[in-house]
């Protein structure tokens, strides 16, 4: 018996009695430099006007702080808000903290610094570059990579103005004109010394002001991510309740929205637990919280499966059962109820709907299924698995432990493990040191010290690999030149009708709302909305009042385009990476750990949860959600690095055939059935052939031996449902084989051509 699986395309489609087709979009990590991808990027979702309009006052806050009590660097200042600012209260408060902290340190380190180095250039430069390769050796080997990279960036970059100190210090209130052009700066009455050292302090003071700012602001307004990820979880199971409501009809339209969402896992469910953990608003019982999000994962595929099983077999109901409806409108009750539970856990949700029996009347439900081989093992996991979570939803503060993953509390280490990762850092130091080496050189030798930007897009863009330094580089460029175009737009259109503070907000408001908004998108998009803020400000905000300077503008989109094309060429030069081999790797790391999961055997077997098996479970979710990440900027790549990594390989299709066997082998893994020789030696084989091709993923090598080698499915005559499935399983390892043929055929036909 086949179990055929949905077949996964760019766009799903069904068709429904009338005719009309409805297209459900699959996220596949498709570029966003397309029109379809940017209007994809663009479109409103849930919450993105809420933290615009919130970002966008957080900016204007800044500004009016900023003109009132006419602080240095307006422009910095009011940017700030955009960089260190996310989409929910925590990402904000953590970033500010973090990142802005490091900041206010590399200030005080680059002060120390000036101290012994400002009248030695002999030392201060190679003291920079000791600096940079320190830059970037840490930010790869540490865990905390990114503090250490804001650090040392801030650092050498103030070391770096060293050179311009004549140009350095604050603006002050003498005036030779009647524009900020002829503003007289006080690096005329001060030592170089002392003016470089009143910048740095300066930049310490806004950096703290807003960081202030930045937190309070969040805690009062910004979102809760807690809420988000109860919000997250309700959709899930409502969305699954809706499948079952239709009787898992595979070409249903709520069916292939859940197909969609189960493919694409919980990673973000994931990210939001951790960030609401962090933030202490989440429920009483955090163990609980990542349980739930194991389950509604878990419920989520065996419906799935359900529908490919009832669906693509054509099963008959009264074969299967007669009672096939009544499970799935008992599940999808409770599990509606259970979404209510989640947003919304009063005495008076709780109390109602449901009683103590509901495991029991699902098991009964679900052992009426004993004569279908293929669904009762399905029917089984499914009660299982709606029952506890009722039990997490409903009472997370008295869950029974068993159920519950251990956390670890334990500190991360400070350092990544693995000699590939010291490797990996080296490299990344020496493409890091030479291309601010070059951009300096360049900055100093054309006299030319605007377009200092080059310097620190060195810092900024790269991102370890071709494809994700370059999506870095073309968010950097575009946002640059957005912000800077519109900022000689207001100067020449806007500027010499402006007379006060609000003639000046509601000139910017606009471009801090479009800012904002693609700020606020995906982690595809909001570094663009980062750079236009940036280069608008610094175009808008010099000194205090109007401006006809639009050299800021034109300088600064220079300097980004310098620092991109000396990081591309360096990039691609030195020690080139991939995105396909980070790919690779994580696939590689996914296959293995599903070979684990082959043979694992629980300690208790009638215990309904096993904390070793699901942590396997999901450390496999994850690396598969780090593979899929990876698509888009896998398309950003040139083709003769694709080529040679075998890119092309490793599609969403063969992604999803992954992940569906992984759950077919669960299933068989999970069966309550007394272990037998034939059981446990095909599992074995199972394991020895996941492990070849986990080989295989990251060598290329030894494909006909791994196609030969695919064990023999056994057929076991007191054992049927572990026959059906072990069937099951040969015809996903040959759905992940006919892709892999294809994928041969095409690279093939590419290399011919």
């Amino acid at each position: 018996m086949n179990l055929h699986l949905f077949s996964l395309r760019r766009r799903t489609a069904k068709e429904n009695k009338s005719g009309t087709v409805h297209i459900l979009s699959i996220d596949e990590g498709n570029p966003v430099f397309t029109i379809r991808g940017m209007a994809a990027e663009m479109a409103p979702s849930p919450g993105r006007l809420g933290n615009t309009i919130r970002l966008t006052c957080l900016a204007i806050l800044f500004l009016l702080i900023g003109e009132t009590f006419r602080l240095p660097e307006v422009a910095l200042f009011v940017w700030i808000g955009f960089l260190l600012s996310g989409n929910d209260a925590a990402t904000s408060s953590r970033m500010a903290l973090t990142g802005g902290g490091m900041i206010v340190i590399g200030t005080g380190a680059s002060i120390l610094c000036m101290m012994f180095t400002m009248a030695e250039p002999a030392i201060r430069l190679p003291l920079m570059v000791l600096l940079t390769l320190c830059a970037g050796y840490l930010s790869s080997v540490m865990t905390a990579g990114m503090l250490a990279n804001v650090f040392f960036f801030w650092t050498v970059y103030l070391l770096t103005m060293v050179d311009q100190v004549e140009s350095a210090g604050n603006a002050i209130d003498a005036w030779v004109g009647n524009t900020t052009d002829s503003v007289i700066r006080d690096s005329a009455y001060l030592s170089p010394e002392e003016s470089f050292l009143h910048e740095c302090l300066w930049f310490a003071l806004l950096y703290a002001v807003a960081l202030t700012l930045i937190i309070i602001t969040n805690h009062l307004w910004g979102r809760n991510p807690g809420k988000v990820l109860k919000k997250a979880e309700s959709d899930r199971l409502l969305l699954v309740a809706d499948a079952m409501d239709e009787g898992c009809e595979q070409h249903s339209h709520s069916m292939e929205r859940l197909f969609a969402a189960s493919v694409m896992g919980v990673s973000g469910m994931r990210k939001l637990h951790d960030l609401a953990a962090s933030f202490k608003s989440e429920a009483e019982n955090p163990a609980a919280s990542r349980a739930l999000i194991r389950y509604i994962s878990r419920i989520s595929l065996m419906a799935t499966l359900w529908a490919t099983a009832v669906n693509e077999r054509r099963i008959p109901q009264s074969e299967a059962s007669p009672t096939t409806p009544d499970i799935l409108q008992t599940s999808s009750g409770i599990l509606r109820h259970s979404a209510r539970l989640i947003v919304k856990a009063d005495d008076e949700v709780v109390s109602s709907g449901f009683g103590h029996d509901v495991a029991a009347n699902l098991k009964r439900l679900a052992k009426a299924f004993a004569p279908s081989p293929v669904l009762h093992p399905l029917a089984r996991e499914i009660a299982r698995s709606v029952g506890i979570i009722l039990a997490l939803s409903s009472r997370p503060g008295e869950v029974d432990e068993s159920l519950l993953p251990k956390i670890d509390d334990n500190p991360a280490p400070l350092f990544k493990p693995g000699g590939a990762v010291k490797q990996a850092g080296r490299h990344a130091a020496g493409r890091l040191c030479v291309s601010v080496i070059i951009c300096y050189l360049i900055e100093r030798f054309t006299d030319w010290p605007a377009i200092g930007t080059c310097v620190l897009t060195c810092f900024v863009v790269p991102m370890g690999t071709i494809g994700d330094t370059t999506h870095k580089m073309f968010l950097r460029l575009l946002g640059a030149l957005a912000g800077g175009l519109a900022g000689i737009f207001c100067i020449l259109v806007f500027m010499p009708i402006i007379t006060g503070i609000m003639g000046l907000i509601l000139m910017m408001t606009p471009v801090l709302f479009v800012s904002a908004w693609i700020k606020s998108g995906s982690d595809r998009i909001a570094y663009a909305g980062v750079q236009t803020a940036f280069a608008f400000c610094l175009s808008i905000l010099q000194g205090y009042g109007p401006t006809l300077d639009m050299q800021t503008a034109r300088d600064r989109v220079i300097g980004v385009l310098l620092g991109n094309v000396v990081v591309a060429l360096v990039s691609t030069t030195l020690w080139p990476v991939s995105v396909a081999t980070i790919a690779r790797k994580n696939l590689a790391d996914a296959v293995k750990t599903l070979a684990d999961m082959t043979v694992f055997k629980k300690e208790n077997p009638e215990a309904p949860f096993d904390p070793a098996q699901e942590k396997d479970r999901e450390a496999f979710g994850q690396s598969i959600a780090a593979v899929r990440s990876s698509f888009s900027a896998d398309a950003l790549e040139g083709a003769a690095v694709s080529k040679r990594l075998f890119a092309r390989d490793f599609n969403h299709r063969l992604l999803t055939d992954i992940q569906i066997l992984a759950v077919k082998i669960s299933v068989i893994v999970d069966m309550s059935h007394l272990s037998s020789a034939i059981v446990d030696t095909t599992l074995v084989a199972l394991r020895g052939w996941l492990d070849r091709f986990a080989q295989w993923i990251v060598t290329g090598e030894g494909y006909d031996e791994l196609k030969s080698s695919v064990p023999v499915p056994p057929i076991i005559p007191d054992d049927p449902e572990r026959t059906i499935w072990f069937s099951s399983v040969d015809d996903g390892i040959k759905n992940i084989l006919g892709t892999l043929d294809a994928a041969q055929r095409n690279n093939a036909g590419v290399s011919h051509g």
